[in-house]
C-alpha cells in the first residue's frame, strides 16, 4: 500500500502541475482527470495484481462517460517495466510513471508494444512503402538489407503485422526517415458487465427496453452507467436513507463527468435530493420510451 501511495502522488502531482483537474476515487479506478479530455487512471504498482473485474468496470465507464482509460504501473511479478515500452492489460494501455509524465506534457512517444515477449512497433506505412519506391529498392533489395524476408517486409508494408524494434531501427537508417508512429490515447471498445443482483438485473433491463445502452459496473460510486443524448449515472439505493448517505458523491462525480446523474429507489417519498432525481423503479416500468423518460426526470428536478 506503501507503495501505491507513493505512485498516486507522483501521478496527481503530474497531472495538477499540468493544470489537469482531478477528481479522486477508491475502486476500479484511482483518478479522474480533465482539461481538454477526460482520463480515468488506475495506479496499480505491480499490474499483475489487477484484477479482471476492474479493468472491465474501467473500461465500461470510460466508453459511456467518453474518456480514455489508461493503468499506471512500475512492475509485474516478473519484474519492472519498461519506461519505452506501451503494456496492456485487458485491452488497457499500461504505462509506467516516467512515460505518463511525457503523454501529459504531450511529448511524442513511439508507440512499442509489449506483444507475446517481443517488442512491436507501429508505423507509418505508407511513408515506408513511398520512400523505397524512392530510392528505387525492391521488396527483394531491401529485405535483403535489413536482414528479413522478402515476405516479412510484404506484410510489414501492408499493415498485417508490426515489425520488431530491431527491424524499425534497420529500416528507418537504410531509407533515412522516421517510420515510428506516436503512442496516442484510444477510446475503448464498448464492454458490458453482468447484473450482480436481481436490483441491477431488473433496471438494466429496463434501460435497454426503453433504448438506453448501458452497463452495469462494480468498485465504483454508482451501479450502471448508461447513455443516451448524453452520459448517465445510476446509483441504485433500497430506502431514501440510502440516498441521503449517497447523494454528495454522486453529485460530484457527476458534475466532474459533465454527466446526468438519478438514483433509482424501490421506495422514496422525494422526487429529488439536492437537484439529483429520485426515480421509483415502478416509475421505470412504466416508461416507453427515452422521450418520456427525460420528460419525467425533469419533472422531478
Amino acid at each position: 500500500m506503501l507503495n501505491k501511495y507513493f505512485l498516486l502522488n507522483r501521478i496527481i502531482k503530474t497531472l495538477i502541475s499540468n493544470k489537469f483537474q482531478v477528481f479522486l476515487n477508491k475502486g476500479c479506478f484511482d483518478i479522474a482527470a480533465k482539461k481538454e479530455y477526460k482520463m480515468l487512471i488506475k495506479a496499480s504498482f505491480n499490474v499483475d495484481g489487477l484484477s479482471e473485474e476492474h479493468a472491465l468496470s474501467l473500461r465500461a465507464i470510460s466508453y459511456f462517460i467518453s474518456a480514455y482509460p489508461l493503468i499506471v504501473s512500475v512492475k509485474t511479478n516478473r519484474g519492472f517495466l519498461d519506461d519505452k515500452i506501451i503494456y496492456s492489460r485487458f485491452q488497457i494501455p499500461v504505462i509506467t510513471p516516467r512515460m505518463f509524465d511525457l503523454l501529459v506534457r504531450n511529448e511524442e512517444i513511439p508507440l512499442i508494444e509489449a506483444t507475446k515477449g517481443k517488442h512491436l512497433v507501429a508505423i507509418d506505412c505508407e511513408i515506408l512503402k513511398t520512400k523505397r519506391k524512392e530510392m528505387g529498392l525492391s521488396l527483394k533489395e531491401l529485405s535483403r538489407l535489413v536482414g528479413i524476408s522478402k515476405k516479412a517486409l510484404y506484410e510489414i508494408e501492408n499493415k498485417r503485422v508490426n515489425p520488431s524494434f530491431e527491424t524499425v531501427e534497420k529500416l528507418e537508417k537504410v531509407l533515412k526517415v522516421n517510420l515510428k508512429q506516436s503512442f496516442k490515447l484510444e477510446r475503448p471498445r464498448p464492454a458490458y458487465l453482468k447484473p450482480k443482483n436481481n436490483f441491477q438485473r431488473r433496471i438494466s433491463k429496463e434501460f435497454r427496453r426503453i433504448g438506453i445502452e448501458n452497463s452495469c459496473v462494480y468498485s465504483a460510486p454508482f451501479e450502471l452507467v448508461g447513455k443516451e443524448r448524453y452520459s448517465l449515472i445510476t446509483r441504485l439505493s433500497r430506502d431514501t436513507n440510502e440516498i441521503k448517505r449517497k447523494y454528495q458523491t454522486i453529485k460530484k462525480i457527476s458534475s466532474f463527468f459533465s454527466s446526468r446523474a438519478i438514483f433509482i429507489t424501490k421506495n422514496a417519498r422525494e422526487t429529488s435530493i439536492n437537484g439529483i432525481p429520485v426515480l421509483l423503479e415502478s416509475e421505470l416500468k412504466e416508461i416507453e420510451s427515452t422521450r418520456e423518460f427525460n420528460k419525467l426526470l425533469s419533472e422531478k428536478i
